[in-house]
């Protein structure tokens, strides 16, 4: 197959060549002068393409102003004029094709810039917060207050995404969010994606961009939509780059330092980065569980976690330039991170009075270490002038999880006021999951005004999952062989789609269908239980702008999205918090699919109103089970029947003074959860709001100032209530060194209520509430410099063919 494709792309590449030769060969004439009609000359003369201002060729202008083009090939072109002192100048576009092969243009003016250059201050920037084009963009570069945290951290900012208790990203109170890095999905899913991106540092990002109904284009999954996380790259030919370091300090230091390089020639584009981070933090946990038997008892759990992340993460690659219109590449990219952490738990067990007849004291070690390594192969042709597009991508990735814990508890009773039945248990978990996958993709245009894309995908995964446990018996550990297991999934995904899209006077039209088959196989050998699947999906969208003027738009889009169960999900391993209260996987789970519609209304471009519905059936979330004659409490995921999500959101951005400007985002959301298991009928509905504001100041002697904060209401999720949360921070930025250094210090979680999750969980026979805060405030001071060309074009933009399943490989 791969043969194949190779002598396919390489018969595409010898027939381009042959047709580039039969292109007609233009020339273009052109006369540069002042206002006064005065030739000048020396003029830098530029022919860049309409389509992207890509630049084709450059002259200087003659004595007399004239400047001349020859053997210019067949396209669409304009011609830009530059001279120092002088705004630049620009003629209308023009075609060189076999009817028109010398081109005569009308003389370029060029007018006097303003000489008071030196008493200009240009402070213009990109706001924070920005939406369009069916997006929410986060401009990190912009934000002062950003500096020093992670990703995690920007993502509690963003406008409609929150964090809950256990760091599982929602996107208008709904899970299911596809999470991607540079177009490319993560693979990662649950605690692995929380700990990737709690060890990815803000200064790796540039923008990240929220999509909530993504076209045929993507991978179906994410019920929620995507969130592309842009990281930083470097801008003709030259070398740049940025190296950065941070410095915070909250309960615990906090340390991170890296940078990004870019070295692009007329041949080849070369380019990478490297990050190196170490973080530690706390998380405080109490949990009261209400066992309402015949002598009602109170569990009482205080836990506190310290933990540690250490990161190194990179990124490497090139595009090698075959011609103008045909470029190939390889990227390589993966982390090697580690993650450890103690938990000590003591857990006051007694009656809801505050009888305490026992203490039962926990306390766990965990040594997490998790690598990646990807690789992806890429090709991509311009086939003619009118924009007809080819690409292609193979792609490999390995991820390689190592798990260790140990756990060693104790009952303390206080009647006796003595120590008993001591246990200890540890286990080794590994999990290697490797995916495969290629894809291509093609754009048609069909004529000024509309085109279509079409693509195809195949991607295999396969997870190996192996869990042992020992236990301590008579000062020695003996296997457990009842509690350990090796769990095999396997999942083929085969998928095509088609778009057409239409830009036509007022109208911005985009329609598409997409066609998924999954297969998948879910092996546990120690339970002998295997689940095989087989399912087609077809997933249609569609998006409509009308524009009713200049200053007003009105927007509709509609998409059907789908989200399969994480790997980790569906491993029926089952893991110990203490010895009442566990958490285990559920190979049962089926995905879950969302219909999502959105009305939008756009005036003077800046300022827009949304509303929107999405309808999901068969829900993965969280689930509580309790036995009360052995007082475990085991967390597992189920399919929920529905969930309903009615949102409104407003986008008020403003330039309050030159010196003063202002990004708001208002989000209302009514949400309701919908389950009946025969055994059990939950609903839980709220209405729920969310307010974000970030401030930018403009200062003297190259400062700025940035003041933001955000509220969120209480809110439910699945079978939990939350209170409300919110904080504010601050942060300080001052340009050093002709502006290629830049200082920061921001103050973050000034409040402190937005690092808490206080809320509670009451149906049938639980009644448990809990409060987690995992976060004090952080003082932080960062620097980053910029070094050579800051105009190089950055790396290509791509989505690889690695897609869902990233971000589903915990």
């Amino acid at each position: 197959m791969i043969r194949s494709i190779l002598s396919g792309l390489f018969l595409l590449f010898l027939c381009q060549l042959l047709h580039a030769q039969s292109k007609p060969q233009g020339k273009i004439t052109i006369r540069i002068t002042d206002k006064e009609h005065k030739p000048q000359a020396f003029a830098n003369v530029l022919v860049r393409q309409v389509k992207d201002s890509s630049l084709v060729k450059g002259e200087l202008s003659d004595e007399q102003g004239n400047a001349t083009f020859d053997n210019i090939p067949g396209g669409r072109y304009f011609v830009q004029a530059t001279l120092l002192g002088y705004a630049p100048a620009y003629s209308a576009p023009f075609t060189i094709d076999a009817a028109h092969k010398t081109i005569a243009l009308n003389t370029l003016q060029l007018l006097p810039q303003a000489k008071n250059l030196q008493a200009i201050n240009v402070t213009a920037q990109k706001p924070f917060i920005e939406r369009g084009a069916g997006k929410t963009t986060l401009n990190v570069e912009s934000s002062i207050a950003a500096a020093g945290s992670n990703v995690l951290d920007l993502l509690r900012k963003a406008p409609g995404v929150t964090i809950d208790k256990d760091d599982n990203i929602l996107v208008k109170g709904n899970q299911g969010v596809t999470v991607m890095i540079d177009g490319k999905l993560t693979y990662l899913s649950g605690e692995q994606l929380s700990n990737l991106l709690k060890s990815t540092p803000s200064e790796t990002v540039s923008q990240i961009e929220i999509i909530t109904t993504p076209g045929a284009k993507y991978d179906a999954a994410g019920n929620s939509g995507i969130i592309n996380i842009k990281t930083r790259k470097g801008q003709l030919t030259g070398i740049n780059g940025t190296v950065n370091a941070s410095m915070g300090l909250g309960r615990y230091p906090i340390y991170n330092a890296g940078g990004n390089f870019n070295w692009r020639t007329s041949k080849f584009n070369l380019f990478g980065n490297y990050n190196y981070g170490d973080r530690r933090f706390f998380t405080r946990r109490q949990l009261w569980r209400h066992i309402a038997i015949e002598d009602p008892m109170l569990f009482h759990q205080q836990i506190f976690q310290r933990n540690r992340f250490t990161n190194n993460t990179f990124k490497a690659g090139m595009d090698y330039f075959i011609s103008k219109q045909h470029t190939v590449g390889v990227l390589v990219n993966g982390y090697a991170n580690a993650f450890r952490n103690s938990i000590y738990s003591g857990t006051s067990i007694g009656n809801p009075a505050g009888r305490i007849d026992s203490i039962l004291n926990t306390l766990t070690t965990n040594n997490n270490r998790f690598r990646n390594v990807a690789v992806n192969l890429n090709y991509k042709g311009q086939l003619d002038t009118i924009g007809t597009e080819i690409s292609v991508d193979a792609d490999y990735a390995r991820f390689h999880n190592n798990r260790r814990l140990n756990l060693s508890d104790s009952l303390f009773d206080t009647k006796l006021g003595a120590t008993r039945n001591a246990n200890a248990i540890r286990n080794h978990g590994q999990t290697n999951v490797t995916i495969k996958s290629i894809k291509a993709d093609l754009v048609l245009p069909l004529g000024k005004h509309s085109k279509v894309e079409a693509g195809v995908k195949a991607a295999f995964v396969e997870t190996d999952n192996r869990l042992a446990y020992d236990s301590l018996i008579n000062k020695e550990y003996v296997p457990a062989l009842s509690q350990s297991d090796r769990f095999i999934y396997q999942e083929n995904i085969l998928a095509a789609y088609g778009t057409y899209k239409l830009e036509w006077k007022k109208i911005d039209l985009q329609a598409g269908l997409r066609l998924e088959k999954t297969i998948s196989d879910a092996n546990s050998l120690s339970l002998q239980s295997r689940i095989e699947r087989s399912y087609l999906n077809l997933f249609p969208s569609l998006s409509a702008d009308y524009k009713l003027s200049e200053d007003h738009k009105l927007g509709l889009s509609y998409s059907r999205r789908i989200e399969r169960p994480g790997y980790n999900g569906l491993n029926p391993f089952l893991f110990f918090l203490d010895k009442y209260t566990y958490f285990r996987g559920n190979p049962y789970l089926r995905p879950e699919y969302t219909d999502n519609t959105e009305l939008s209304y756009t005036f003077k471009q800046k300022y827009i109103l949304t509303t929107g519905y999405s309808y999901t059936r068969d829900v993965i979330n969280e689930y509580l089970y309790q036995d009360d004659s052995t007082k475990i409490t085991t967390s597992t995921n189920l399919n929920y029947n529905n969930r309903q999500n009615y949102s409104l959101s407003l986008t008020l951005p403003f330039e309050v003074t030159k010196w003063w400007s202002s990004s708001n985002s208002l989000n209302m959301y009514y949400n309701r959860y919908s389950l009946n298991t025969g055994a059990s009928n939950v609903e839980n509905s709220k209405v729920e709001y969310y307010f974000n504001t970030t401030n930018t100041f403009t200062l003297p002697h190259d400062m700025k100032a940035e003041l933001g904060g955000y509220y969120y209401s209480p809110f439910i999720e699945g079978i939990f209530s939350g209170q409300a949360q919110y904080d504010i921070n601050l942060g300080l930025q001052k340009a050093l060194l002709d502006k290629k250094a830049t200082v920061k210090f921001n103050v973050s979680n000034i409040i402190r209520r937005g690092s808490q999750f206080i809320g509670y969980a009451k149906y049938d026979n639980v009644d448990t509430r809990i409060r987690n805060t995992w976060n004090t405030t952080t003082y932080t001071l960062s620097i980053s410099y910029r070094f050579g060309n800051t105009n190089i074009k950055g790396a290509r933009e791509r989505q690889t063919g690695s897609s869902e399943e990233l971000k589903r490989a915990g």
